[in-house]
């Protein structure tokens, strides 16, 4: 009887777990947070290891939580293995499902770039971030795909970001995004 209640709070706890993670979607190439629903999509083309994404992440994150966290937003973060950039595909490589689910790690990676480009190592980067030792083969897959579309789409540079498919400046303000996004909700 008592194995059975700890089987059944240990399956609670597990189901709770996912459930706060919700805002995780795993359906489609890249980071994706938000409900599949969710009358807004933005996507973000971008690179870790790009100095003008972390500036566009550390302005816009707030407000792109906020919606998130609302079910107004899916957002879906395409990382792009940018060849110059010795450490681009290793961190999205090596992100952990945990990592993943967590919309707040993201800010880690850009937070603390300035730190690890200049490493000389992949372990060094592996260690600082706390990503796994081992290649996630469901991001291997996807730099595949997201590769593919950004040759399809002709992106050449980045951050590229679309919300509902139209690619917005990446000089836009805060107070322009969020009227961009009101102005869609309110449609």
């Amino acid at each position: 009887m008592r194995r059975n209640i700890i089987s059944i709070i240990l399956i609670v706890c597990i189901a709770l777990i996912f459930s706060a993670c919700s805002n995780y979607n795993k359906e489609e190439s890249g980071l994706v947070y938000g409900q599949e629903d969710a009358p807004i999509e933005i996507v973000n083309y971008t690179s870790f290891q790009c100095p003008d994404c972390v500036t566009l992440h550390e302005k816009l994150h707030d407000s792109l939580k906020k919606y998130i966290d609302n079910g107004d937003v899916k957002f879906i973060e395409k990382p792009i293995d940018i060849k110059r950039f010795e450490f681009d595909d290793v961190i999205y490589k090596h992100m952990t499902e945990e990592q993943a689910y967590d919309f707040e790690y993201l800010s880690k990676i850009y937070e603390t770039q300035v730190q690890w480009r200049e490493f000389k190592s992949e372990s060094e980067v592996l260690e600082l971030l706390e990503l796994g030792a081992d290649e996630n083969s469901d991001n291997v897959k996807d730099l595949k795909e997201i590769t593919k579309e950004k040759d399809n789409l002709e992106i050449k540079e980045v951050p590229t970001m679309l919300i509902n498919g139209e690619i917005i400046s990446n000089s836009i303000s805060v107070d322009e995004f969020e009227n961009k996004i009101n102005l869609l909700l309110n449609k």
